[in-house]
């Protein structure tokens, strides 16, 4: 029953993730990799935190990643990748992203977010692994801070 039911949900994220997810424009050019770990929960409004770095132009970075969103319920666990595009300065990596969110999550599962700041940087996150339990389908903001080079 329990492999019924997380198969269930991978569909209904990977449904979500389509839905929500727009093509990216094909004139937008990719300019930089991240790779992240965070932590989500929610009851109706949502909670996310964790850490991420960022490689651009032969260099890695370190961030933080906060913020919230509505439309979730549970708790998750997750380490993924993503692509980064039109990432002219590196100082336009900082800062609010708008995003949407599709997740589905019961002892493992998949999701995915694909979000934009003011400086038309986006990127596309994709959950590696996921583990916990949590359902969501979110619009949100996340910050994106950069941490001082050691």
């Amino acid at each position: 029953m329990k492999k019924i039911l997380s198969a269930g949900l991978s569909l209904y994220a990977l449904g979500l993730h389509a839905a929500v997810c727009a093509t990216p424009d094909p004139a937008a050019m990719t300019t930089g990799h991240v790779t992240f770990m965070m932590k989500e929960i929610g009851v109706g409004a949502g909670y996310t935190w964790g850490t991420g770095q960022l490689v651009y132009a032969g260099r890695s970075y370190d961030f933080t990643i906060s913020g919230g969103g509505l439309g979730s319920v549970g708790y998750s666990h997750i380490q993924g990748h993503g692509t980064v595009r039109n990432l002219a300065r590196l100082q336009d990596f900082d800062g609010t992203y708008w995003a949407v969110q599709a997740e589905a999550t019961m002892g493992k599962g998949l999701g995915s977010k694909l979000m934009e700041n003011n400086h038309q940087v986006d990127i596309d996150l994709t959950a590696a692994t996921a583990s916990g339990a949590r359902l969501s389908a979110e619009a949100m903001r996340i910050t994106l801070h950069l941490r001082p080079p050691i």
